[in-house]
């Protein structure tokens, strides 16, 4: 029995009234933190919840686990991601998932799409702004998407971030720079087909079969949407009207895994998703989000190093696709890091 410690951020009512709503993008429900720890402990693992507030380091210290397995995103400051991380590797304690400096540099959209284009990988034209007022550079016609330049899961995003013209644009910038306090990515549009894959392993990593969102609106964006069992949280802060008026605002779409595209477009995604797991020097996991142009080119929008892994959504029930339940899943996670640690399977 191996003793794994699982380094979570929970969503609590004090981080919503602290921080813009979407910030619990990046947190867990308790839900998901049993779901994944009833998965450890069906692999037949002890489990020790620590929970990545001020606490961390002493009771990481206290439980001294023989591997963390780790889905903590931080909460403050522009390398948050690689904060549990960090710490497990100052006491020696090996971790599931990528490395500090990987971590670190997907969080932050500009410094991946450099990595990606130096490695021959196609990201949208972009731009950072750190104020409304910066010059337009963008070779490239609107319409123009606005981001915010270290954050993920959707965080920031809106049906707003679509700008059609400039001065929306420069609305828009302003608006993310005051409420997050943090610069902003402008980036190309692509209008096309949006999809996102999965990757586990690392010698030989292997993709998980491809998902296809797919909105009604061409101009149509993932924006962050709780899951459900997190809206009675939300009442309790931000009230019902905010709840049924943010409802309203979520874009309609349709998850597809595996994804209706050719043996060649399959081909091309799984091929420039290596190529750009291994640009960035990822480990163990991560998923990764394409748009396809109507010209038929693949960018690669984003790398996700710790993604949700929530029984049911995009990540594991692509694993269920592939024939991994949910418990396999977790434990494949788990497995694939321990062999990179101590090169061998036996856990």
């Amino acid at each position: 029995m191996t003793k794994v410690g699982l380094a979570y951020d929970l969503i609590k009512l004090d981080t919503m009234q602290e921080l813009p709503f979407d910030c619990i993008a990046e947190f867990d429900s308790e839900e998901t933190i049993q779901a994944i720890a009833n998965a450890l402990k069906s692999g037949g693992h002890e489990v020790i919840l620590l929970e990545a507030d001020e606490g961390f380091v002493n009771k990481l210290k206290a439980s001294q686990p023989e591997i963390v397995f780790n889905i903590a995103e931080g909460i403050h400051g522009e390398t948050r991601e690689a904060q549990v991380p960090a710490i497990c590797e100052f006491f020696g304690i090996p971790y599931t998932g990528s490395g500090v400096l990987a971590l670190s540099i997907c969080l932050n959209k500009a410094r991946t799409n450099e990595v990606l284009l130096s490695n021959d990988v196609l990201v949208p034209p972009y731009q950072v702004f750190n104020s409304r007022d910066d010059i337009l550079r963008l070779n490239a016609e609107f319409p123009l998407i606005v981001k915010l330049l270290h954050e993920g899961s959707s965080m920031g995003l809106s049906k707003k971030s679509v700008v059609n013209d400039e001065d929306a644009l420069r609305d828009q910038v302003d608006f993310i720079i005051n409420t997050y306090h943090e610069p902003v990515l402008v980036q190309k549009f692509i209008i096309g087909r949006e999809f996102t894959v999965g990757i586990l392993g690392n010698q030989n990593p292997f993709t998980l079969p491809i998902t296809e969102i797919v909105f009604q609106d061409p101009y149509g964006i993932v924006l962050f949407c709780p899951d459900e069992e997190v809206f009675p949280l939300v009442k309790q802060v931000k009230g019902e009207q905010f709840v049924n008026e943010f409802k309203r605002q979520v874009i309609p779409k349709k998850v597809v895994c595996p994804a209706d595209i050719s043996p060649g477009l399959t081909e091309q995604i799984n091929q420039t998703a290596l190529m750009a797991f291994k640009a960035l020097e990822c480990r163990d996991w991560c998923r990764i989000d394409f748009r396809l142009g109507i010209n038929h080119d693949l960018h690669v929008l984003e790398l996700n190093p710790i993604t949700g892994i929530a029984p049911g959504y995009w990540l594991p029930n692509s694993a269920e696709v592939a024939h991994l339940n949910y418990i396999e899943f977790i434990n494949k996670i788990l497995d694939i890091a321990w062999e990179r640690v101590h090169g061998n399977h036996h856990i």
